[in-house]
């Protein structure tokens, strides 16, 4: 682990280095305020070499920087720095292992992830960001058919489902992350909804083949983000909402260029722990050429109504004098 403290924005600038190079010596990069006056990052790497190789590309952008290299232990750090922590609340949701859920939650939506190998248990600004995006949307229209791409431990796409979603589809390139989730699926008794699948992006036929979809989860990297933003948007349906998380506060432009260059609208953004997270609607467009009459346009306002999406009544023009 490579380690180094300073002002805020000194931090920034060697975090985006660091997740930006391509490829780059950090397997991970996390930062984390540590007092009114100065942040830390912490950058992992494989070995010796690639731990210096970070520290180098530390001083190069911060020539006062004095990044530490710190040897670990060759042991589950994940597993480790996750035991014992309290259920995390977000929204409806309470995340934990069984032994915390044992302590009842009355009036919470029970999301049971143990801790291990896979990233989602809620206790990540990210995971949480994305768990009040959800019941944020919720509150507004129906969930509907789900896609989360990069599922991890899948806790987002077994919230969407137990919060009222019909069916998900839930993605990861890491086959470790993928037998986690469906451990995962089956302990919150929802695998006959939610059906997993080894694959790097929206490339899978299931995917496709399902396609499109009423709520995509994307909960990644910031360049990842960018670069799959045509193909979120290709499958997802007029009217439904990508839950973008995975970034960095200052992050945010260059991904919110991507999407809203897609023809994407922003209808809310998270905050939480330095990591953004941002929902963005795909707009209900008519075909090229099509005519409609009033009649047909308060046809199709009543279906998106029917359908949960009170949205529509603010693109509708005129209806109060329909």
């Amino acid at each position: 682990m490579v380690s180094a403290t300073a002002p805020r924005k000194v931090i920034e600038a060697v975090a985006d280095a660091l997740t930006w190079l391509d490829p780059s010596p950090a397997d991970a990069v996390d930062t984390k305020e540590e007092s009114r006056t100065l942040w830390r990052i912490d950058a992992y790497a494989s070995d010796f070499d690639t731990a210096y190789g970070c520290a180098g590309i530390m001083e190069l952008i911060a020539p006062d920087l004095n990044p530490v290299v710190q040897e670990l232990e060759d042991m589950d750090w994940v597993a480790m720095s996750l035991e014992g922590l309290p259920a995390v609340h977000a929204g409806p949701f309470v995340v934990a292992g069984a032994h915390q859920l044992a302590k009842g939650h009355p009036g919470r939506i029970p999301l049971w992830i143990e801790a291990g190998l896979a990233f989602g248990t809620g206790h990540h600004g990210t995971t949480a960001g994305c768990l009040l995006a959800l019941e944020n949307h919720a509150r507004r229209r129906k969930i509907g058919k789900v896609l989360d791409v990069g599922t991890g431990s899948g806790v987002l796409a077994i919230a969407a489902v137990k919060r009222g979603g019909t069916s998900a589809i839930a993605s990861d390139i890491d086959p470790v992350s993928v037998r986690v989730s469906q451990v995962n699926v089956e302990n919150n008794k929802v695998a006959n909804q939610v059906k997993l699948v080894e694959a790097k992006g929206t490339k899978a036929k299931l995917i496709q083949t399902s396609a499109p979809y009423d709520t995509i989860f994307a909960n990644i990297l910031a360049k990842p983000l960018i670069s799959m933003s045509g193909d979120l948007t290709r499958v997802l349906k007029p009217g439904g909402v990508v839950i973008l998380s995975g970034l960095l506060t200052f992050q945010e432009p260059s991904v919110r260029g991507a999407f809203a260059g897609r023809g994407l609208k922003l209808v809310d953004r998270i905050r939480r722990d330095g990591w953004s997270t941002l929902v963005y609607q795909k707009p209900i467009t008519v075909k090229p050429g099509k005519k409609t009459t009033r009649k047909d346009d308060l046809a199709d306002l009543i279906k998106a109504l029917e359908a949960g999406n009170t949205d529509a009544l603010k693109a509708f023009e005129g209806f109060e004098d329909a």
